[in-house]
């Protein structure tokens, strides 16, 4: 039985396409000190909450879609090398039909299931939602469906970051007090718990 308080329509979208130069590697493939992939860890970290969700992968990466597709709808990018707003148009494309959705980052295992439940119940009710740690904006953002063409028109690597500055007067930050919402793993040495 679903929570009446959790918005069923309001989807997540997970951005895997990226290139990962920082790290050298696969960073997605990377383990983690419990033995997980980071990709898994992250996955895992979304809350059955979500019914509808995306997976956004790249070209070749067959194998790895065939390991999630069991309960993630999987989209490769048409263009991954041209930055991280091409990714998110690709999967914000097959979301057309969904009220919301949060946008998350594949090397951000860390976040709360908490969080990620208390930002879709959030985006019921308002249009662009944000998460904060002790007054710091983090990630996973959310958007309602009227900002989606917009986002699927987006060009370059800074996502929907312009958004967030176009759409200043509507934007709701929500303090989580969690983290993990600050915390991506962009080198070897963030796998290990450092920064």
């Amino acid at each position: 039985m679903t929570n009446p308080a959790i918005p069923a329509d309001i989807g997540i979208i997970v951005l895997a396409a990226g290139a990962a130069r920082r790290f050298g590697a696969d960073k997605r493939q990377a383990r983690l000190g419990n033995g997980q992939t980071l990709l898994e860890a992250t996955l895992d970290s979304v809350p059955r909450a979500f019914t509808r969700r995306i997976l956004v992968l790249r070209p070749g990466d067959e194998a790895l879609a065939d390991v999630f597709a069991g309960e993630w709808r999987i989209c490769i990018a048409n263009n991954p090398e041209a930055g991280m707003a091409n990714s998110l148009a690709s999967g914000i494309n097959l979301a057309r039909d969904w009220a919301g959705t949060l946008i998350a980052l594949a090397d951000m295992p860390y976040i709360a299931q908490q969080t990620f439940t208390t930002l879709q119940s959030a985006l019921g009710d308002h249009d662009i939602v944000i998460p904060t740690c002790q007054g710091k904006r983090g990630n996973p953002v959310g958007f309602r469906q009227a900002y989606f063409a917009e986002i699927g028109r987006l060009t370059g690597d800074r996502g929907a970051r312009s958004l967030l500055d176009s759409y200043a007067s509507v934007c709701v930050e929500i303090e989580t007090g969690d983290p993990g919402i600050l915390r991506d793993i962009d080198t070897p040495a963030g796998l290990a718990g450092t920064t």
